[in-house]
């Protein structure tokens, strides 16, 4: 089974050979058995099982995070390095000028000068063991090997810093806050009635589906779909499993990487006890599990942003409640790898950052809750310490951004939900476009009261669903307005926990990997009416049971189909540029989205279902056989969604060359969709070339038992390792894409790290 998924690129072992003779890609090397640390309380030991997944323990938690730095820097250096640098502006310094789109735009917002006043904001105990995990990746980056990428570039890490790791935060952050996109759109599509009910209009028939129950229905506002960034969890009682022990999953839905995002780790020093999954740059782990409790996230895309057009007087001042007002002009250097720095011109105001100028000069201001001083790494440590539903409590009150669902369970048996996250007030209310940025009467209020957040504990349904369906319903006060899933994720998984009397973790397998969309079901029962149904379509869609399958025909029928089904005059409005000075390419040049067809996504289908008899199908049929048949040839029997729909793993070096053929994978064909649990995105734009690379898909499955981590399964999509000549760079893409899972398998390999001399952290750990 897994065998038979497709790995590196045939030309891989030519240019592995090249390489290495020129002394560009050595082989990787192992963590010797003994490592002398400097600062140091006492010995550390790390043992590994097969998969390198390594199980640090210390005396100490500072010695612990030291440790995990260690190996975050000797196993992930360059891909820290690329986390640290994207939501600085930074990338163009280290890979040149294709990265420039997504300095010049990110530059714009100062996020580290935001991590330099959040670190400000730590408490000494977090701050001091922010510094140890610094220490550990320092020492990393001059006792290790240097990355294979950094020979390539001819150059080399500079010293990783705590500033680094809180910027990390918004590696996450800014891709999990999207709404800005949505309010640029009703701005700017505002004039077209058809182009605004494709994206926004509610859509009849979708799931109405709440995390709190009885809260009433999904509210207005912005829960309209997605564009597929997102999660799962669930979390089950005690008394629907066979163990009598709660049950919880997670499978967080990220961009595709490799190496991929996380990297797996369990850790014992001090208080700290937890497995699970860690993110390289940032000590501790971010879902997964201590000896007391289990938790799990999925993104919330609350109304944290807000977009603040501002009239000018001049090229610098303007009008602010009457009075004059100047914006704060600088001028930064964007560093070329290779070239001249670029001078970049940054503007601010009273109510944000200036993302973008419009033609008639005026300026669009960004407010974002992650603007300010953000104590995330502090939250995370104390959620790593957690001992029970208070504690976990307390952890997430100073969680900011990312919003998150939390679903928890602990080893007495109890389940629990809770969205943490700052959600701003505002007394005009909601706005769905551009607000007006010549008054502060516009600007928030405040942030909804941590004891007002949706919250569930021990439910007498025993269970709790979250798949970025919204979190409460209109009758809930306060109001929280989120850009939701349409909720089909939710119901099946819902639908497929009450299937079962008493659940396994093998049975959360199945759900997790399960890969039924309503959706296209309907659309495929509705099209087998249609007279001009090509008759070399009508067995695929007469046998297609709802299962978006890698090897099946219909899902790529009826998402051609759809796509050239949407009116022209809306396919026309949805195809301008998102920013009419930035010329739209391939899905992901920018951090933004090059179209507006960018925002559609999840909403495509269930909207031709919705507008169904007013399209015009004669041409959808034809425009959908023709492009078929261009891309996978004239027998539609080979156009299997596994042709059409592929996961390509993203490395940096993908795009140079000989280099993609060393650090790149070949695609490889994927099931699900956007309504499946085992969620697969992709962009629906119809301009665009098949087959489709999915955007979004679950980076990490964990399914976890309370007080007992090797009970539980857990599937990473590649591998730990960042060399590409490492044999745990991708040894677990093979069983990942064939839905396999492992356990907390036995160690069989042990590293020790010692004090070079005696080192004592002066503060007191809690």
């Amino acid at each position: 089974m897994a065998s038979t998924v497709p790995r590196r690129w045939g030309s891989f072992a030519l240019y592995r050979t090249v390489f290495r003779l020129l002394g560009l890609l050595p082989a990787p090397i192992e963590l010797p058995v003994d490592i002398h640390l400097d600062r140091l309380d006492s010995p550390v030991e790390i043992t590994w099982n097969e998969g390198r997944v390594p199980n640090i323990r210390a005396q100490t938690l500072t010695d612990a995070v030291c440790a995990e730095g260690y190996i975050h820097g000797h196993f992930r250096a360059f891909q820290m390095d690329v986390f640290r640098r994207m939501p600085a502006g930074e990338l163009a310094e280290l890979l040149g000028p294709a990265a420039l789109p997504n300095d010049r735009f990110m530059r714009r917002l100062h996020l580290r000068y935001w991590a330099r006043q959040s670190q400000e904001q730590l408490p000494l105990a977090t701050r001091a063991i922010l510094n140890a995990y610094v220490d550990g990746v320092n020492q990393a980056f001059e006792k290790s090997p240097l990355a294979p990428e950094y020979r390539f570039l001819k150059t080399t890490p500079r010293p990783w810093t705590v500033e680094d790791t809180l910027t990390l935060v918004y590696t996450l952050a800014w891709q999990l806050n999207s709404i800005w996109t949505h309010k640029w759109a009703f701005d700017q599509l505002g004039h077209d009635q058809g182009a605004m009910h494709w994206l926004f209009a509610d859509i009849p028939g979708a799931p109405d589906i709440t995390i709190l129950p009885g809260t009433g229905s999904v509210p207005g506002g912005w829960g309209k779909g997605t564009q597929g960034i997102g999660s799962n969890n669930w979390v089950v009682g005690g008394t629907r499993t066979e163990s009598g022990l709660p049950l919880l999953a997670n499978d967080p839905h990220l961009m595709p990487l490799l190496p991929s995002i996380w990297f797996q780790v369990a850790i014992q020093g001090g208080p700290l006890d937890v497995v699970g999954a860690s993110l390289p740059g940032s000590p501790a782990i971010i879902i997964g599990q201590n000896q007391s409790i289990a938790w799990g996230v999925t993104n919330v895309n609350p109304d944290c942003q807000d977009l603040y057009r501002i009239r000018m007087d001049d090229e610098t001042h303007y009008r602010l409640d009457g009075e004059r007002s100047e914006l704060d002009i600088k001028t930064e250097l964007i560093g070329i790898r290779g070239g001249q720095d670029i001078p970049l011109v940054v503007e601010d105001s009273h109510a944000g950052p200036i993302i973008h100028r419009e033609p008639d000069g005026s300026r669009i201001a960004l407010g974002w809750t992650g603007l300010a001083p953000v104590t995330l790494v502090d939250s995370l440590i104390q959620l790593n310490l957690a001992k029970d539903w208070n504690t976990f409590n307390q952890a997430l009150l100073g969680w900011q951004v990312p919003s998150q669902n939390f679903v928890y369970a602990d080893v007495q048996g109890h389940i629990g939900y809770v969205l943490a996250g700052q959600i701003p007030t505002r007394s005009s209310g909601p706005v769905y476009g551009c607000a007006d940025g010549n008054t502060r009467q516009t600007l928030w209020t405040g942030t909804i009261p941590w004891d007002k957040m949706p919250r569930l504990f021990d439910p007498d349904s025993q269970f709790i669903v979250t798949a970025n369906n919204a979190p409460a319903g209109q009758d809930y006060e306060p109001k929280i307005l989120s850009g939701n899933s349409l909720g089909y994720r939710a119901e099946r998984i819902k639908n497929l926990l009450q299937a079962t009397d008493r659940h396994t973790p093998k049975s959360f397998a199945r759900i997790q990997i399960d890969t039924y969309s309503s959706p296209l079901q309907r659309l495929s029962k509705r099209l087998l009416h249609e007279p001009e149904l090509p008759k070399d379509w009508r067995c695929h869609l007469e046998h297609f049971d709802g299962f978006a399958a890698k090897d099946s025909v219909a899902p790529t029928l009826l998402y051609l189909w759809s796509m050239h089904a949407v009116p022209q005059p809306v396919q026309e409005e949805l195809a301008r540029p998102f920013f009419f000075d930035v010329a739209p390419k391939s899905p992901g040049d920018h951090p933004f989205p090059e179209n507006f067809w960018g925002l559609m996504g999840e909403r495509l289908i269930p909207m031709v279902l919705d507008r169904f008899a007013e399209l015009d199908h004669s041409r959808a049929f034809q425009l959908a056989q023709n492009l078929g048949e261009k891309a996978f040839g004239p027998n539609v029997s080979r156009w299997s969604w596994g042709a059409a729909h592929q996961t390509a793993l993203f490395h940096p070096f993908m795009a140079m060359g000989p280099t993609k053929a060393v650090f790149g994978h070949r695609p490889i064909p994927t099931s699900g969709d956007y309504f499946t649990p085992m969620q697969a995105a992709f962009a629906v734009d119809p301009a665009l070339p098949w087959s489709r690379p999915v955007l979004f898909t679950p980076s990490y499955r964990q399914i976890l038992v309370p007080g007992d981590p090797k009970a539980g399964l857990f599937m990473q999509m590649t591998g730990q390792s960042g060399h590409p000549l490492d044999p745990n760079y991708d040894n677990f893409v093979a069983p990942y894409f064939a839905g396999e899972f492992l356990s907390r398998a036995i160690q069989d390999r042990v590293t020790t790290m010692s004090p070079k001399v005696p080192y004592r952290r002066e503060f007191k750990e809690t």
